[in-house]
């Protein structure tokens, strides 16, 4: 109960009835359903973003409740730029089809995933927060919490307008001609992006960089300390280097390994080829599994299953339990004994006859 009264009382973040028409638009369009909804704005807005310098996308959850949770920011990993957008919620009626603005540094919105939306009750006034995800052409319905009235809402489809082009953020390629403002400037995630970009342009003269040459096997054929089992090494493209593990990547000092920056591409152990992060596919080069393989006798190994061709080094093959007949070991359940019918029938002999008759 307190919980719910907290989450009644709580201050939301202010909404814009007069916005600036600046950034991207996102507006919901062909509305077929609004009963008992006076006004509609967003909850949590779900957005797929493409950067502005490597176009790789990344997916990115806005809150239009908490305003200090309104924004994000993000490392590029095909880029390893940083990218940040910021929600401005407004107020979709009947009169307005504008769900909010979207301001992009360095990205742009290329779709709206499924998103929680709330509306504000016709015949009461109360917020309802809609318990299901609204997406295109799909009804979202339910019974107001205050005076139980039916509300629905349905779109059949959503706009989304670059109003004016992303900001370029410092450090980036369309930045370098332009000068950068105080308030930049005393960002501390644009002084993380350029250590980064520092630690890119010194990557190649790094002595652990220099080690990888290809057709030559890394140091302990890709493993460390951390990461035993594992015959890789791992590109981070934050800082543009290459380390055996991601526990190595943090000792680095790199300052996005804290910020969850995860590895891109991976090199083989054996023969050093860089290629693309997928650590269950084997080498493109040389076929060398980068995985330590399992035992022998399971089906991740190169052994068999088959008791009769399994090695007799194997401890599987003569292991007790498995009903093997060659097992040096071999038991067998006694429960039939225990529980049934047969059992049971035992049982009442025994009882009879006594157990020697």
């Amino acid at each position: 109960d307190e919980e719910e009264e907290e989450d009644e009382n709580r201050r939301r973040m202010p909404v814009e009835l007069e916005p600036d028409h600046k950034g991207t638009e996102i507006r919901l369009e062909g509305i077929k359903e609004m009963q008992g909804c006076a006004t509609v704005q967003v909850e949590v807005l779900h957005l797929q973003l493409s950067c502005a310098d490597c176009r790789a996308s990344t997916r990115v959850y806005l809150s239009g409740v908490d305003e200090d949770a309104a924004d994000a920011k993000s490392w590029c990993e095909g880029c390893s730029g940083l990218i940040s957008v910021r929600l401005r919620p407004t107020l979709l009626h009947r009169e307005n089809s504008r769900l909010c603005y979207v301001d992009c540094v360095r990205c742009s919105v290329t779709d709206v995933l499924p998103s929680v939306l709330m509306s504000i009750c016709e015949a009461c006034d109360a917020p309802n927060v809609h318990k299901q995800e609204f997406v295109r052409n799909r009804m979202v319905s339910s019974t107001c919490r205050a005076c139980h009235v039916k509300y629905a809402f349905r779109a059949e489809s959503i706009r989304i307008e670059a109003v004016t082009p992303c900001e370029p953020g410092h450090g980036s390629r369309g930045s370098k001609q332009q000068a950068t403002s105080t308030d930049d400037a005393d960002d501390p995630m644009d002084e993380i992006a350029e250590e980064l970009r520092w630690l890119r342009k010194k990557a190649k003269t790094d002595p652990r960089q220099q080690i990888i040459k290809l057709g030559s096997p890394l140091p302990q054929m890709g493993a460390c300390r951390h990461f035993k089992k594992s015959y890789k090494w791992y590109r981070f493209a934050c800082c543009g280097r290459a380390f055996p593990c991601p526990e190595c990547h943090v000792e680095s000092g790199c300052p996005a390994a804290a910020l969850g920056a995860h590895a891109s591409r991976m090199i083989c152990g054996k023969c050093s080829m860089e290629q693309a992060y997928n650590p269950a596919r084997p080498c493109e080069k040389c076929s060398f599994i980068m995985q330590a393989r399992g035992s022998s006798h399971w089906d991740g190994g190169g052994g068999t299953r088959s008791l009769a061709a399994m090695s007799t080094k194997d401890a599987k093959k003569f292991k007790g339990g498995l009903r093997q007949t060659n097992s040096k070991f071999k038991t067998s359940s006694a429960k039939s004994d225990r529980v049934g019918a047969k059992a049971k029938a035992k049982r009442d002999h025994d009882k009879k006859f006594g157990r020697d008759g």
